[in-house]
Parts: C-alpha cells; sequence; structure tokens
C-alpha cells in the first residue's frame, strides 16, 4: 500500500497499516542548521524517515500585482479581469505535471481557494482595513465580490480537474489572529460560505470529496460553518495552543466525521528529547488515532528554533506510537 493508497483508504474510514508519514514542511536553511547538528550529510529528514511531501498543483489564482491595494475600489467588470478564469493562468508545464501525476503514489492536491480576504485584495494592514470597513459599511459590494470570486475558483477547479483528479481539495482560509477570526461567525456565513459551496460543489461534480480546509490562528469559531458549507477534513497550522484548538476537543466535539491532520503542539517538539516529549505526543495523538480519520503532524512549520536532536526524538516517538499497542487499526 503506497502514501496515496493509505490516505484514500484512512479517510474513507477504510482500515490501513499505518496513516500516510506527512511531513511538516522543513526550509533548507533548517536542515542545514541540522547537519550540523547530527543529521547526516547528504541526507534530509525525509529520507531518514521515509516521509512524504503532499504536493499542491493547479492553476495561480491569486490577483496580479497591477490589482494590489486596490481590489475593493475596481468596477465589476475590473474586478473580473483581476479573477479571470483562464487557461493562461496554468504554468507552462501544466501538461508535463498531469502525466507526471497520472499513476502517482503520492499525494496530490489542487489549492481551490486562497480565502475571503484574498478575494477582497487584503495584502498589509491598509488593505485590511478597507475590507473590515466594506463589510460594515458596503455589504452589498462584499457580497457581490464573493459572489464572482467563488465563481472564479469554481471554474478554475473545474478546468484544473478536467485534467488531474486530485486527492483532496485544499481550501485556505487565513482569517484569524491567535484569538478569534477578524469577521463574526455571521458574516463569514454571508459572505464566505455561499462562495465555498460554489467551490466544494464543483470538486465533487468532478469526483473528488475529501474537502480540506486549511486555518491559521483561532478560526474555532467558524468550524461549524465550514462543515456545514461542506468542509470534511481539517488542518490547523501556526496557531497558539488553546483549548477549542486541541484536537482532541474538536475530534469529541464533531466525531469523526471531520478527518484531521497535524495536531501535535509544537510545544511538544520544543520540550526537546525527554521521556515527557513521548509521554506528551502519545497523549495526544493515540486517542486521535484510536477514532480514525486522522494523520497525526506537528501543528506548524518546523523551525530554527528546533534542533535536529529534537526533531529526531519526536519523529522516533511519533512512529512508537504508531506502531505501539495505542493504535487499532
Amino acid at each position: 500500500m503506497n502514501e496515496r493508497q493509505r490516505f484514500l483508504a484512512l479517510f474513507r474510514g477504510d482500515a490501513v497499516d499505518r496513516p500516510p508519514l506527512l511531513e511538516e514542511g522543513v526550509r533548507e536553511e533548517v536542515i542545514e542548521a541540522w547537519h550540523a547538528q547530527g543529521l547526516p550529510a547528504g541526507k534530509t529528514h525525509l529520507e531518514v524517515f521515509g516521509l512524504t511531501p503532499h504536493e499542491i498543483v493547479g492553476p495561480d489564482i491569486t490577483f496580479s500585482e497591477e490589482y494590489a491595494g486596490r481590489i475593493m475600489s475596481l468596477s465589476d467588470r475590473e474586478y473580473g479581469r483581476a479573477f479571470c478564469a483562464s487557461r493562461q493562468r496554468f504554468a507552462e508545464d501544466w501538461p508535463e505535471t498531469v502525466k507526471w501525476l497520472e499513476n502517482r503514489s503520492h499525494i496530490a492536491c489542487i489549492w481551490a481557494y486562497r480565502g475571503m480576504f484574498q478575494a477582497l485584495g487584503v495584502g498589509a494592514w491598509p488593505t485590511l482595513r478597507q475590507a473590515l470597513r466594506a463589510l460594515v459599511k458596503e455589504p452589498a459590494l462584499v457580497s457581490a465580490r464573493m459572489e464572482m470570486y467563488g465563481e472564479f475558483c469554481a471554474a478554475m477547479l473545474t478546468m484544473a480537474m478536467q485534467d488531474v483528479i486530485p486527492d483532496f481539495i485544499y481550501l485556505s482560509e487565513p482569517i484569524s489572529d491567535n484569538r478569534s477570526p477578524l469577521v463574526s461567525p455571521g458574516m463569514y456565513r454571508e459572505f464566505a460560505v455561499p462562495a465555498l459551496g460554489r467551490i466544494i460543489a464543483a470538486a465533487r461534480a468532478h469526483g473528488c470529496g475529501n474537502i480540506l480546509v486549511s486555518t491559521y490562528g483561532n478560526s474555532a469559531a467558524l468550524l461549524p460553518l465550514l462543515l456545514d458549507a461542506g468542509v470534511n477534513m481539517l488542518w490547523i497550522s501556526e496557531a497558539a495552543e488553546a483549548p477549542e484548538l486541541d484536537y482532541r476537543n474538536i475530534r469529541q466535539k464533531f466525531g469523526p466525521r471531520l478527518g484531521l491532520i497535524g495536531g501535535i503542539p509544537m510545544s511538544v517538539l520544543r520540550s526537546g528529547p525527554s521521556g515527557q516529549m513521548g509521554e506528551r505526543l502519545r497523549g495526544v495523538v493515540c486517542p486521535l488515532l484510536q477514532s480514525g480519520r486522522y494523520i497525526p503532524l506537528a501543528g506548524g512549520r518546523v523551525r530554527e528554533d528546533i534542533p535536529w536532536p529534537s526533531y529526531r526524538a519526536y519523529r522516533e516517538a511519533l512512529a512508537e506510537a504508531i506502531s505501539g499497542s495505542c493504535v487499532s487499526l
């Protein structure tokens, strides 16, 4: 059973020999530092632990730089040009990518949505102020923008899925700080959920039922709305540790219908290669593995503050938890 087969079976709720061994995404400068700390020369953490990156493919669904800073002031026609569905949004090597993915054994997804704030042109504080003001003062304009953005994303996803059936659809929603979303659940329901519904409907119409949302910060208040829209997988990254973001609590609240990736607090990795690391890690991942539809992974990017001995101890403890008696596979 290869990693793609494991992924698809796991999130169907089928028995697997083990969950896929995904990786967090480690920058080159971190790997260089690890080589000085004991990582064997010429090797990466991927090779040492047999990890598999997931591949994100598909078209560019961002607006071009010429529209930066003025998305909310565009006319409808101009907004339509900023987010124009076109084959030109695919890279020149897209045909080669399609061929490469035909008989893949690894996990691949299509990035189909970059978030409500992307649709409203947010790139820095001035544009964030513009978007937040429009949400309060010009709700009709925001509704029109989100409707057009949802149609654009659904059209681009349809084009991509005519060539590639992904293992999951990747929806990114960077809309929160470490306390809460920057918009109310009511606003999110009104403005974002209809756009997500169009995108998710396009994914399912073309044969992909795994719909993952990646959130950052504390988006717990939006989770019921995301599930109502059709999301059935969650990956929380770069968030502060809080009870409402603890995957064990999320699993208790929503059950295994919401598949989970991640969930291991970064403080576990930062605790160093000690017995406490293994005990804390098992306390998080064992109940989640037993309840199914879960891939254990650190809950954020691994950075320079985590030395190689700590990362190695984390991976060894995780492998032991996966293969040990705490797992019912």
